[in-house]
């Protein structure tokens, strides 16, 4: 943030968004351990009974995802939404660019003290995030209930019969569940990444505590983002 422009506290995150935050946070630490002890990976053995109590957070992940969801459809829409995402991809080239150099693109996250909201409120690359993990819920999820209810996800199964000899296998369940656990470790990798971003960028605190000290939006520009919300 900018050491000399003017800030103002704001409420950045609800204690319901904290509370599914968190809960995402440490319902998928557990899936992702119990996954690892149930695959025999990197000798992990945690739990007595790993199965039943991967399949338990599993549902309590997705139903605090699908919480999460309706919060961001419903409140932060503007800041997410597809038409935004070309913009997120120009700042995060920019970043990187700006990182080989040794330093940092302008932070466009501003609020507006008169009207009492946000012309900013993420930093773009958030938009790619946001849509990965979106995604990789979606395979993971649906990939993990296939081999929970073969019958019930038949069509799972039958695309997986159908692209599983292009990657050398004809076992569609073993394909199905090679793709859950890539896609675990690809989650991983986003959730990791996202921990440091947030670090970096000043909003871990804020998870936490639901304050944060926002730039005041600039007098005279009248916005603090290289795309306004409904650009």
């Amino acid at each position: 943030m900018c050491k000399k422009c003017s800030t103002v506290k704001v409420e950045r995150h609800s204690k319901f968004v904290r509370s599914c935050h968190w809960g995402i946070v440490v319902t998928g630490i557990v899936t992702g351990l119990t996954g690892l002890q149930l695959a025999n990976l990197f000798g992990i053995n945690f739990f007595d009974d790993a199965y039943a109590l991967h399949i338990r957070m599993s549902f309590i992940f997705a139903g605090l995802w699908a919480l999460f969801i309706y919060f961001s459809l419903l409140e932060e829409w503007k800041w997410l939404k597809p038409s935004r995402i070309p913009y997120s991809i120009k700042f995060v080239m920019e970043e990187a660019v700006a990182w080989v150099k040794g330093g940092h693109v302008d932070d466009p996250r501003a609020y507006d003290p008169r009207r009492k909201e946000y012309v900013e409120k993420i930093i773009p690359s958030q938009v790619l995030v946001w849509w990965t993990y979106l995604l990789l819920t979606a395979i993971i999820g649906l990939t993990g209930l296939a081999m929970l209810a073969p019958d019930t996800f038949k069509p799972v199964f039958g695309f997986a019969s159908a692209i599983a000899p292009l990657f050398g296998t004809e076992n569609a369940y073993a394909f199905v569940r090679a793709v859950h656990k890539f896609t675990m470790f690809l989650y991983a990798t986003v959730m990791i990444t996202h921990a440091y971003a947030a670090t970096i960028f000043g909003t871990l605190s804020s998870m936490i505590n639901g304050i944060r000290r926002e730039k005041v939006v600039s007098e005279s520009t009248g916005a603090g983002s290289g795309q306004p919300a409904d650009g």
